[in-house]
C-alpha cells in the first residue's frame, strides 16, 4: 500500500513526486516514458535556471532527480489504463497486468497531439505525416515540407524545420500567427518559410508516402507538392484512464484550486486538467501544489 501513486513522468508528475517524498510520503511514480510532450521540441529556453537546454537533457534530469529519494519507487515502461476506487483507496491497473494500491493518486499524464481527420491522413500516418519535427524533421533534409497550424508549437516547429529543409510552408486557418513574440520575429525573418493564412487542409496526397496536400485558401482550391506534413492543430488530454472524475467538454479533468478532482483522494496536475495555461513552469507549480495538498489530505483522513 502506497501513500501516493503518481501517473505521469513529465514536469508535473516528477515535481509532485519530489515534493511528496520530501514530505515523508511513500510514493510510486508510474510512467511509460519520461518527458511527455517535452520530447516533441528541440530545446527549452523559457524555463528558469537554464538559458537554453536540450529537451532530451531536461527529461533525463527529471528522471535522475528521482534517484535522490528512497521514498520514491519508479515504475518505467508500463502504461496505466485504469484507475478504480476500492473502498477508501485506489487501485491502479497497468497494461502489463500489474496492479497497485494507494491511499491517494495524482494524475499528471499531460496531453497528446490532435491527429488530422482529412482524406488521406489515416493511410499516410507515419508515412510522411508526423507530429514531432525534432523526431522526424531530419528525414527531410533539403526537401520541402508543410506545417499545419501556426500557433505556439507550429511556429516553433517551422523555425526548427527551416534549419534542415529546403522550404517550409505554414498553413494557418486564421489571419495571423500565434506564439511567443521572439519566435514569431524569427519565423518572419526566415527566407525559406512561407506563411499561408486563411487556409484549411482538405486532403493529404500520396500513395505510399506523402506527395503533397490540397487546401482551401480564401475560398479557392489549391495544391502544394511537399514530402512531409507536420501537424500542430492542438492537443487532447490523456484522461481516458479514469472515468471516476468529472471532466469538461474538452475531456480535461476538472480540478479546484487545491488540485482536487470530484473524487476525494484523487488529484490531478498539469496539462491533463482544466487549468487555462500550459507551460513547463506552470506544470511544475501545479505538481508542487498537488503534492502539498495530498499531504494535507492524508493527515486529515
Amino acid at each position: 500500500m502506497k501513500d501516493l501513486i503518481i501517473v505521469g513522468g513529465s514536469m508535473a508528475g516528477v515535481t509532485a513526486a519530489v515534493y511528496a517524498a520530501r514530505s515523508g510520503l511513500n510514493v510510486m511514480l508510474i510512467t511509460d516514458s519520461f518527458g511527455g510532450q517535452l520530447m516533441l521540441t528541440e530545446k527549452i529556453e523559457n524555463f528558469p535556471g537554464f538559458k537554453s537546454i536540450p529537451a532530451v537533457e531536461l527529461a533525463m534530469k527529471l528522471r535522475e532527480q528521482l534517484n535522490n529519494y528512497k521514498e520514491i519507487e519508479v515504475l518505467e515502461g508500463p502504461k496505466v489504463n485504469v484507475i478504480e476506487k476500492t473502498g477508501n483507496n485506489f487501485l491502479v491497473k497497468t497494461d502489463s497486468k500489474k496492479e497497485f494500491e494507494s491511499k491517494t493518486v495524482i494524475i499528471a499524464t499531460g496531453k497528446r497531439p490532435r491527429k488530422l481527420k482529412v482524406k488521406g491522413a489515416k493511410e499516410l500516418e507515419h508515412k510522411g505525416i508526423h507530429y514531432c519535427a525534432v523526431c522526424d524533421g531530419p528525414l527531410y533534409k533539403d526537401q520541402e515540407v508543410v506545417v499545419i497550424g501556426g500557433g505556439y508549437s507550429g511556429t516553433e516547429e517551422a523555425l526548427y524545420l527551416s534549419g534542415i529543409t529546403k522550404k517550409v510552408f505554414v498553413l494557418e486557418n486564421s489571419s495571423e500567427l500565434r506564439g511567443e513574440e521572439i519566435t514569431l520575429k524569427q519565423v518572419k525573418k526566415k527566407k525559406n518559410i512561407e506563411l499561408i493564412f486563411n487556409s484549411e487542409l482538405t486532403e493529404v496526397l500520396g500513395k505510399k508516402t506523402v506527395e503533397g496536400i490540397k487546401f482551401k485558401s480564401n475560398g479557392k482550391e489549391k495544391s502544394l507538392f511537399v514530402k512531409a506534413v507536420f501537424v500542430n492543430i492542438g492537443e487532447l488530454p490523456n484522461s481516458d484512464l479514469v472515468d471516476l472524475v468529472e471532466k469538461n467538454d474538452r475531456n480535461e479533468i476538472i480540478i479546484n484550486s487545491r488540485n482536487e478532482s470530484s473524487v476525494g483522494g484523487l488529484f490531478a496536475a498539469g496539462d491533463v486538467t482544466n487549468i487555462p495555461l500550459h507551460q513547463l513552469v506552470i506544470a511544475a507549480s501545479e505538481g508542487c501544489k498537488a503534492a502539498i495538498y495530498v499531504n494535507e489530505y492524508l493527515k486529515k483522513n
